[in-house]
């Protein structure tokens, strides 16, 4: 079992208690501040638009998302290795720009042979040992 709900001011390493594997969204540096946003393409649409679709700017969107995974991942790659959480909702939100940015930060770092991307429910299955390690990339 698990719990996806949290939320954590980076990333964090899920914490198992009670037979419940508890996940937390991180807070990563996001736009030209690098003010903290929760990584989920909701909290990023609110951002960027205010909760209002502006199609002319998914690009402007779509790169500023992706800068802020990269920038989030490489840190982590880079550092403690803490899995890095991204929450979406599969929505086109801003003409699709989170699902663009999306898209391209996984085709990079997943297909890495040293990076997995894996699901929540996989995650805790290789915890507690009923799973094997992916072989190549996500």
């Amino acid at each position: 079992m698990f719990d996806a709900s949290g939320v954590s001011r980076g990333p964090v390493w899920p914490m198992t208690a009670n037979g419940i594997t508890r996940f937390s969204l991180p807070q990563i540096p996001e736009g030209p501040r690098s003010r903290p946003v929760i990584a989920m393409d909701y909290n990023l649409y609110v951002r960027h638009s205010g909760g209002f679709e502006r199609p002319s700017k998914a690009d402007e969107f779509a790169d500023r998302t992706y800068d802020a995974f990269r920038a989030a991942f490489d840190a982590q790659y880079q550092g403690k290795r803490i899995p890095l959480e991204l929450g979406f909702h599969f929505t086109l939100m801003n003409d699709g720009a989170y699902w663009n940015a999306l898209e391209r930060f996984a085709g990079e770092v997943c297909t890495r042979p040293d990076v997995e991307c894996i699901s929540y429910r996989d995650y805790v299955s290789r915890q507690r040992g009923h799973e094997k390690q992916a072989s190549v990339g996500g």
